[in-house]
């Protein structure tokens, strides 16, 4: 999904070419982005957020600054937020106030910000129709 994760220090966890395989077993190609995540197979969504989680997870565990040891770059967290929004987060992170992959394990856990506010749009017109708004 984002090629140049390979090259992003941070996207750490070394695995062997069969482990690595499985991850990517079911597609190994650049998704159409117009559809939602995993609509073509492969890379999704929890597996994203466990992932970066299992990161955090170790650097937690052995006390190690999260940035420093799993640093992602500005391009990734950008295309993160590209694709599930949830720009403040990204403004926390460039605060200090987050980690980078506390950033990419939140993001990728959640659905993305444009589901929540489909989804409240949506309920709001279901239970007051715009004509019963209107008349008030």
């Amino acid at each position: 999904m984002y090629p140049w994760g390979m090259l992003e220090l941070g996207n750490g966890i070394t695995l062997c070419r069969d482990c690595h395989r499985r991850v990517h077993d079911e597609f190994n190609g650049r998704p159409d982005l117009t559809e939602p995540l995993g609509a073509q197979g492969g890379d999704d969504q929890d597996e994203w957020a466990y992932l970066f989680g299992i990161l955090r997870d170790d650097a937690v565990a052995r006390r190690i600054d999260e940035d420093e040891f799993y640093f992602l770059g500005d391009f990734m967290l950008r295309f993160f937020t590209k694709v599930q929004g949830y720009e403040e987060l990204y403004e926390f992170v460039q605060q200090g106030k987050l980690s980078r992959i506390r950033f990419a394990h939140e993001i990728w856990r959640t659905m993305p910000q444009s589901f929540y506010e489909n989804f409240g749009t949506k309920l709001i017109e279901l239970n007051w129709p715009t004509s019963a708004v209107t008349k008030q």
